[in-house]
């Protein structure tokens, strides 16, 4: 646990305890109008909102997995029908019962009990406030009308409490500003929780029939998660598809280890030095992990040569970005993002592949996998070579910025690599005392035609100035 949440989650906690303090005054002063209408139907619709807790829908939030569940529409119905007190004590039941029967530590259950409770409360806060306004100021409305804004304006309170709180404690776990996370939140929770608010409305109106009357919402509440939890499934299996094709490249040939896996983190770390919005950071390195993935369609007999390319082989290598380009652009989250991939063999001299462009031309995601890609290449070993030390690599990254890389990315790729520790900051002092010759042999020669990584990428680094002798 971080300093921040050790201050973050005590407020949260005091929050939802004074919350919860007024809930259980306004219970003393009066008999609660769950008791009044039965017990049974408060006991109802906390299994239910039990179940729904216990059952979540996770997807991807940025770097972190947030959990979406139907506990929303239970809680507001309770407020609507029970009045804010029973929702509150429900509120707190449920995550109580479902989080500990999940075995989650007690700083977890004490946030999300916390949460929920005050999320309920300022719902009901504002679900009053609102049918009071609307009394007031718009008498000639319809009383059914002044009945449902009321309780729309406390669900849209309860969510916006609720993602806010939510958003504060993952934006410092993950290290993205808050604004950035709520927007994330939004993006990807908000329509479905509108969607739930609305139906908790409706459920309302036909408890005011009877509470039997309310259960024939029940399917399309389910039909709802089913089909958020499908959503998040393919998109999270599509991702997971594409990792694991990039691991096959990778594990044709033995010595590139974890190679696309370590050249998507560099990436993700060069992208924030450069300033990079956290958004298109995590873009750029979920391509990056998959950067090699064409390399699917290459022979082993050419993919893992240790000798000289042949022109015809040397194409059939560099085939692999197009054939890249064209497995993502069956996937919606990458089809908009292709030259990120399609350019991350480019080179800002006009010399790479497969287009020719230069410099601004190539998009700063793929120069920047580019830089990682042949850092990564020249520090892991290859059927043609032995690893050189990290010193030795950054010296050849340098010795061609300009031509064959950016050099703002080289840089950026240097500041990163020693504030990670994996190079020293004094490396060129090493590189002097080691290797007081740059010409000595040992230094990789990288001037033809474009620096790579990834299986037999080393045939454009290091490598392929032999097959081009």
């Amino acid at each position: 646990m971080t300093g921040q949440l050790r201050l973050i989650l005590p407020l949260v906690w005091l929050a939802g305890a004074i919350t919860a303090w007024e809930a259980v005054q306004t219970f003393l002063l009066g008999t609660p109008q769950a008791l009044e209408a039965g017990p049974g139907w408060f006991l109802m619709l906390l299994v239910f909102a039990v179940l729904s807790e216990l059952r979540p829908v996770p997807y991807t939030l940025g770097r972190v997995i947030k959990d979406e569940s139907l506990t929303i529409t239970v809680i507001l119905l309770t407020l609507f029908t029970f009045g804010w007190p029973t929702a509150v004590l429900l509120a707190a039941l449920t995550v109580i019962i479902a989080d500990l029967s999940s075995s989650k530590p007690y700083y977890k259950v004490l946030f999300n009990a916390s949460m929920y409770v005050t999320a309920t409360g300022a719902a009901g806060v504002l679900h009053a406030v609102t049918a009071s306004w609307l009394q007031q100021l718009a008498p000639a409305m319809p009383q059914i009308w002044q009945l449902i804004s009321a309780q729309l304006a406390a669900g849209v309170a309860y969510y916006a409490v609720n993602l806010t709180l939510l958003m504060l404690v993952l934006s410092r776990i993950s290290r993205v500003r808050l604004p950035q996370m709520i927007v994330w939140g939004l993006r990807d929770s908000a329509l479905v929780n509108l969607t739930l608010i609305s139906i908790a409305v409706v459920m309302a109106r036909l408890w005011e029939i009877h509470p039997t009357a309310a259960v024939i919402l029940l399917p399309p509440l389910f039909m709802a998660k089913v089909g958020y939890e499908r959503y998040t499934q393919l998109h999270m299996e599509a991702e997971s598809m594409l990792a694991a094709l990039a691991d096959m490249v990778d594990m044709r040939d033995d010595t590139t280890g974890k190679h696309s896996l370590r050249v998507s983190e560099m990436s993700y770390g060069v992208a924030r030095t450069l300033n990079i919005p956290e958004e298109q950071a995590l873009l750029i390195k979920a391509i990056a992990r998959v950067h090699d993935v064409g390399k699917i369609v290459v022979r082993d007999a050419v993919l893992l040569k240790p000798g000289n390319l042949t022109p015809r082989e040397r194409a059939e290598v560099e085939a692999h970005v197009e054939a890249g380009g064209r497995i993502l652009n069956h996937l919606s989250a990458f089809g908009s993002h292709l030259a990120i991939m399609l350019e991350h063999h480019e080179r800002p001299d006009g010399r790479g592949y497969p287009f020719g462009r230069k410099s601004d031309e190539i998009n700063v995601g793929a120069r920047i996998i580019a830089a990682c890609d042949a850092y990564d290449t020249i520090t892991s070993d290859r059927p043609y070579r032995p690893r050189q030390p990290g010193e030795i690599a950054m010296a050849e990254l340098h010795r061609h910025a300009g031509t064959q890389l950016d050099p703002k990315v080289v840089r950026a790729l240097e500041t990163w690599l020693i504030q990670e520790q994996t190079l020293r900051a004094d490396w060129r002092a090493v590189l002097e005392k080691t290797q007081p010759n740059e010409n000595n042999g040992i230094v990789l020669r990288l001037e033809t035609p474009q620096i790579a990584g990834g299986g037999n990428g080393g045939h454009e680094a290091a490598g392929l100035r032999r097959h081009t002798d």
